[in-house]
């Protein structure tokens, strides 16, 4: 009776907590983002932006005029070669799924629903990585992936799951917004035992709100622009603003170790976790009070961060909040050349005057920042002032549109502090030939980021795979790196004949006293190629090794996933390594979470 009236008041606050179901809040199957929101080519060749979502990014009109000249000029793309693509999902390979009936027959003595829908499993074995998506678009089927999926709605739901999946050698991958980039979902082709996709999205709720001690309890389901904005209405924020907020959860954040674009007011995701719940197959692990700080041995909470699903399901987090910021400022600075820009955030770190947010575009990115921009309602005007804005910036100030670059700035706290923050930066930036560029284009470029995933979606279809990485790298190794990554993915296009030049961009998302987190973005036209994937992944496979040369990490906030962890023996040491597997043998010695994720 006790477990029926739990699963009824969890009912009814999933009800209460969720928004109606509706086409443009669904997510899309074979790409990036809601099915209401693409990029596409309208009946005048022109590229434009479908949907009412992004006003900060498309604030009236969707029509972007630059896009197909850009992208004709730097990537050689052709309109008229078109793809052809998957109109629905791929077919799951016959005989490969497992089911346990024990496990099914206890699940329905629970009263859990278990999805058996061959669509709803193609979708949870799959995160955003470019080669996945390539896949999922034009393989036509699938070898492997989760036999069922369930979507519990309570901490107790997910003990049950996970002693049955124990009990009867089921295996358990948790599943959050999907927006992984590392592979972390993919299902192992040797895998005999029944998969489980944990899907955790209807654990929504944000449990208690304590002002007084300045802590918020959250489930881990919950999305994180919704928990910004149920926190936002009780006059608090918890400032973690990742690029894929929309989409991603709290589970995950947790799971890979996330940070987002206002870090250095709010911290990284580790900074903000006060304590959190975590489901293994030895139990449920949890501290018994939320405290800001303590010493007493190993901080368990810290297995969890970043673990990809190895150790565990997390259910519930305790977080640090914050009030809501007085004031909020956008800024933008322009800078001769890249090299320029890096040296003024170096500057503006070194003086402690740093914003919520501080990001430099190197020149590529800032012309596909000028390329989207949507056609004016005024065009006329529109024209002038964009003439007469290069003239100024090209002819007076001596600006090369070749080299130049561009800051975006976000200032969040009391007017006072703003304001000071930002006449210090304006004063670093004018010593290193920084122009001001504005609010307008500083809001634009830090929403920028939400669409470039359509971008990806949207060039695929015409023979173009586009991708990103992120790391992390000291101060000294950055301009180096990136003349190293650029070198490298010439080469090895050269070396498969890839008959136009790559395109590569560059932006620094992130600064610490210590160095700077990095993004690459890179392209490849696979026109003539005959195994455009094996070309794509040589790419990444050679960029690591350039990473790993220049003293960079593995991953800033992603995590490794499947992706990248046949590196990490040469980044970790062997005690470590060790300590890693002596960690999963103890709270999951028949690797029930068996993810395969950072280690074997």
């Amino acid at each position: 009776m006790e477990s029926s009236t739990k699963r009824l008041q969890a009912v009814l606050n999933h009800v209460r907590e969720t928004p109606s179901t509706s086409s443009s809040s669904k997510t899309r199957w074979d790409g990036w983002g809601y099915e209401d929101t693409h990029i596409f080519l309208n009946p005048h060749g022109v590229v434009e932006f479908a949907g009412t979502r992004y006003e900060e990014v498309f604030p009236a009109a969707r029509v972007l005029p630059g896009v197909r000249a850009w992208a004709e000029s730097k990537v050689g793309l052709d309109v008229d070669r078109r793809i052809t693509l998957n109109t629905s999902p791929p077919k799951i390979k016959e005989g490969s799924q497992v089911l346990n009936q024990a496990f099914l027959d206890e699940m329905k003595q629970l009263s859990l629903a278990v999805d058996l829908d061959p669509v709803t499993r193609v979708r949870h074995s799959h995160g955003q990585t470019c080669g996945e998506i390539f896949r999922i678009r034009t393989c036509e089927e699938f070898d492997r992936v989760p036999d069922a999926v369930i979507s519990p709605l309570t901490h107790e739901e997910v003990e049950a799951i996970v002693q049955a999946a124990v009990r009867h050698g089921v295996v358990i991958i948790p599943y959050g917004g999907g927006t992984n980039v590392s592979n972390a979902l993919t299902c192992s082709e040797n895998e005999k035992r029944m998969i489980v996709s944990l899907d955790m999205r209807k654990m929504t709720a944000i449990l208690s709100i304590d002002k007084e001690n300045m802590i918020a309890v959250v489930e881990a389901g919950i999305a994180g622009l919704d928990l910004h904005n149920k926190l936002k209405n009780k006059g608090v924020t918890l400032g973690h603003e990742p690029d894929s907020w929309e989409f991603s959860t709290v589970g995950g954040w947790i799971a890979t170790r996330a940070s987002g674009m206002k870090k250095n007011t709010y911290g990284n995701i580790e900074d903000m976790v006060i304590n959190l719940t975590m489901v293994t197959a030895k139990g449920t692990m949890t501290k018994s009070c939320n405290i800001p700080r303590m010493s007493m041995g190993p901080d368990m909470t810290q297995m969890a961060l970043g673990s990809e699903g190895l150790f565990g399901v997390v259910t519930k987090v305790v977080f640090r909040i914050r009030p809501l910021p007085q004031v909020q400022l956008y800024d933008s600075i322009l800078f001769p050349t890249f090299a320029d820009g890096i040296a003024a955030l170096h500057d503006i770190t070194r003086k402690g005057c740093i914003p919520a947010s501080l990001r430099l575009l190197d020149n590529t990115q800032f012309q596909l920042g000028q390329a989207l921009k949507p056609e004016s309602t005024h065009p006329m005007t529109a024209h002038l002032i964009s003439l007469a804005t290069k003239a100024y910036v090209t002819k007076i100030k001596g600006f090369n549109v070749n080299t130049m670059c561009a800051a975006t700035i976000l200032f969040e706290g009391t007017k006072q502090q703003t304001e000071h923050y930002q006449r210090e930066i304006h004063a670093i930036a004018a010593k290193h030939g920084g122009m001001i560029g504005g609010a307008e284009n500083g809001k634009r470029g830090y929403f920028l980021t939400y669409v470039i995933a359509y971008i990806r979606d949207f060039v695929m279809d015409y023979y173009f795979l586009t991708d990103s990485f992120e790391t992390a790298v000291p101060w000294t190794n950055v301009t180096q790196l990136v003349s190293d990554i650029k070198e490298k993915i010439d080469d090895v296009c050269d070396q498969h004949l890839v008959p136009n030049k790559p395109v590569v961009m560059c932006r620094i998302s992130q600064v610490y006293e210590t160095g700077v987190c990095l993004y690459v973005y890179y392209g490849v036209n696979f026109f003539g190629v005959e195994q455009p994937l094996q070309l794509f992944h040589t790419i990444e496979k050679s960029c690591v090794d350039v990473m790993l040369r220049n003293g960079a990490a593995l991953s800033h906030h992603h995590g490794i996933g499947k992706h990248r962890k046949q590196w990490l023996p040469e980044v970790l040491s062997t005690p470590a390594l060790t300590a890693i597997q002596g960690l999963k043998d103890a709270v999951d010695p028949t690797n029930v979470f068996a993810t395969s994720n950072i280690i074997n």
